[in-house]
């Protein structure tokens, strides 16, 4: 008898955590509004490193302890693998010219970077889907977390930050804002917009795994900060649609990413032995 109330006891402590946190969550996405199950996001690289961060130089020091026992891919500063290294604060200046920018970059979100190791509290990739209207629709300077498109090798999400928004209604280009790198503006009239046209007619050639339902929709032109260039001009990535966009990074939670890293290599190692 002893035993089955403690049983029963054990039952309602898991059953009242299980729902406290389900409470947890659903009010986080009707408050934070993000395209995914729980707005956290593990950070899985350095690619938003920043050198001067102290915070990020601890993560940095384990990624080289821990290599390649937790990460598939070694960490590094942009300075010391690139020869031609801009820092990203300048990079955005260089092709974003003007004062405006230069008083817009000290507030975009997120500033100091982040590293491998870090949880990200993420919202609306839209400002759309929440309760009440805290956040705006993505802009330059924002870190958004996009699906990879069927070019792009591996599974795991992307966190980068928007240097470029082209705008598209009715198959023409509207705006264009920031910069589009080594892209031009007839790269998306004759390449990339087809492309969603393939995708929605659904043709062979559709490279993207998320695309755009109608023909208004924006493509993203997108780079991490401690990369040497663009997504889609040193890594053959596509532009990144906004159906891709599952959300954007908000706050900056240390070192609690590690906690995943670790879990998914045990659960990938009973995996191969299995």
């Amino acid at each position: 008898m002893k035993l089955k109330e403690e049983v029963k006891s054990w039952v309602k402590d898991i059953a009242e955590v299980l729902i406290t946190l389900a409470v947890i969550l659903i009010v986080l996405r009707l408050l934070l509004g993000a395209h995914m199950p729980v707005p956290l996001v593990a950070v899985v690289s350095c690619s938003m490193l920043h050198e001067d961060d102290a915070i990020g130089s601890v993560s940095y020091g384990l990624a080289q302890v821990t290599y390649p026992i937790l990460l598939d891919s070694p960490c590094s500063y942009g300075s010391r693998v690139h020869k031609n290294w801009v820092n990203w604060k300048d990079w955005i200046k260089q092709r974003i010219p003007g004062r405006e920018i230069e008083k817009e970059i000290e507030k975009f979100p997120l500033k100091s970077g982040f590293s491998v190791g870090d949880m990200i509290l993420v919202i609306t990739p839209d400002g759309k889907g929440t309760i009440l209207p805290f956040f705006s629709e993505t802009k330059i300077g924002d870190v958004i977390i996009f699906n990879r498109d069927k070019k792009t090798k591996g599974n795991e999400p992307i966190i980068h930050r928007v240097v470029g928004i082209v705008r598209v209604k009715n198959w023409e280009i509207q705006e264009i804002k920031g910069t589009l790198d080594c892209k031009t503006k007839q790269n998306f009239e004759e390449e990339f917009i087809p492309y969603v046209k393939n995708c929605q007619k659904g043709t062979e050639r559709c490279l993207y795994g998320d695309f755009p339902k109608e023909s208004e929709f924006e493509f993203y032109i997108t780079k991490g900060d401690n990369n040497e260039g663009t997504d889609q001009c040193t890594a053959n990535m596509l532009p990144v649609t906004d159906a891709q966009v599952t959300a954007r990074g908000w706050i900056r939670i240390p070192y609690i990413g590690w906690l995943k890293l670790l879990l998914n290599r045990i659960f990938n190692v009973f995996l191969f032995f299995l």
